[in-house]
């Protein structure tokens, strides 16, 4: 059994008092199966590979408007909104890490 991962119980004989007059409609729970484990190495990886669909896609949208002319202009500012917003989350969320392992070095033992 996995470290973290609490089975849902069975409700077998179990009476529920304040259900007294709505007996058959109280559930019996089935275990679930264990969630599926990632690493980090993969989750950080498909992150930053969707991170880099999102910031390339305005390029591409343009590219595309530029040689079809097939691509709405409001379409291809909300991408661009998008890859802003990403980028500058992605930024925020870095610096706080850097700032969080600075603090764990700065730890006296």
């Amino acid at each position: 059994m996995n470290i973290g991962y609490i089975p849902k119980l069975s409700m077998d004989g179990v009476k529920n008092p304040f259900q007294a007059g709505m007996s058959g409609m109280v559930q019996k729970l089935q275990p679930m199966d264990a969630p599926e484990k990632t690493n980090f190495q993969s989750t950080l990886a498909n992150t930053l590979n969707q991170l880099n669909d999102t910031v390339s896609a305005p390029d591409n949208m343009m590219h595309d408007a530029l040689t079809t002319g097939n691509v709405d202009v409001h379409d291809l500012m909300i991408a661009n909104a998008k890859a802003e917003l990403l980028i500058s989350i992605t930024t925020q969320v870095a610096t706080k890490v850097v700032q969080a392992y600075d603090k764990i070095l700065q730890i006296q033992i």
